[in-house]
């Protein structure tokens, strides 16, 4: 098998494991070797429980790998200052992931924060 479609299945058996489960560093680091992307996802574990991400597009090449996420959460967590509103939304992210030996050791994430905070409640429409 090529090392494209390899790296390709393995995010699949990565983000079928996390999303909607308790994501514990046991866990995480069975998928992930960089300590910067473990501390990333405990600290939204900790904000989002068992938030889940549902692949909607999926592109490989060589070792990197870039999906276009679903995200389902529940905010049940302190997030910046700010207290849980215990509100649920979905929102979109587009991650792109470097893959050595079925281990993440790179990873990018682009994200509409200000659309979060609206979902949240927290941000007010411009008038």
């Amino acid at each position: 098998m090529d090392k494209t479609k390899k790296n390709k299945q393995f995010f699949i058996r990565y983000t079928n494991a996390m999303s909607g489960n308790p994501k514990t560093r046991e866990l995480i680091e069975q998928y992930v070797a960089d300590p910067a992307l473990i501390n990333h996802i405990l600290f939204f574990e900790s904000v989002f429980p068992c938030y889940s991400g549902e692949i909607e597009e999926l592109t490989a090449e060589e070792n990197r790998v870039i999906a276009k996420l679903k995200m389902k959460c529940k905010h049940e967590g302190w997030l910046n200052g700010i207290p849980p509103t215990h509100r649920e939304f979905e929102t979109s992210a587009v991650v792109g992931y470097e893959i050595e030996n079925e281990k993440i050791i790179k990873t990018w994430l682009i994200s509409d924060q200000l659309n979060i905070m609206k979902l949240l409640g927290l941000e007010k429409e411009a008038s």
